[in-house]
């Protein structure tokens, strides 16, 4: 049940250095959300200008024009095609010693310089994918995080429209109502009316 409105250090909203009113409410305080932004979050504050995206962009595509020796796969070809992954590399390192002791074993068909090569070209891919997925994990990480501050407050406020629904605030239901969609099961959906 809801009790009378206190204000608790726990939760700051706005945070300090923020403008907008600070948290008032005309009634009961809502009840207790995990939802709400806690002390020990660490916000984080991204600002990327124009002229950065610009030139981050212009970049990508200095490098995209660089990758020459690039090839497309279509999802069937992804799905069909044989794939030395990080469970065969050893067994791509055993059978490449013993084609290099057994020579006489190895098929008059296999071009065994073009195989060297693409053995040695996969490892220069690796080396460029390892730098590579560092700046992706790194922008993925910052994406996640900015994600994650957005939706905070947005479900704090969500749930603020809940509470005031409940006290039959104007509007208040619209909003809850509108805002509640996202979080109506897939099965609840699915159940004729």
């Amino acid at each position: 049940m809801s009790q009378p409105l206190t204000w608790s250090n726990k939760y700051k909203w706005p945070a300090k250095n923020q403008t907008g009113p600070k948290l008032t409410w005309n009634g009961l305080a809502p009840e207790e959300s995990k939802n709400m932004a806690t002390s020990t979050d660490t916000p984080v504050v991204v600002n990327i200008t124009p002229a950065q995206k610009a030139a981050i962009i212009a970049k990508i595509a200095e490098l995209a024009a660089l990758i020459t020796f690039g090839i497309g796969l279509s999802d069937q070809e992804r799905h069909d095609m044989l794939k030395l992954g990080t469970k065969t590399v050893g067994w791509d390192e055993k059978a490449a010693g013993h084609m290099a002791t057994r020579p006489d074993l190895i098929p008059v068909y296999v071009d065994t310089a073009a195989l060297a090569q693409n053995r040695q070209v996969r490892l220069d891919l690796g080396d460029i994918l390892h730098a590579l997925n560092n700046v992706v994990q790194t922008l993925s990480d910052t994406q996640m995080k900015i994600g994650n501050q957005i939706l905070k407050p947005e479900l704090a406020f969500y749930n603020s429209a809940q509470e005031a629904a409940k006290h039959g605030v104007p509007g208040a239901q619209a909003i809850a109502d509108d805002l509640g969609e996202r979080f109506i099961k897939n099965n609840a959906k699915a159940k004729p009316a």
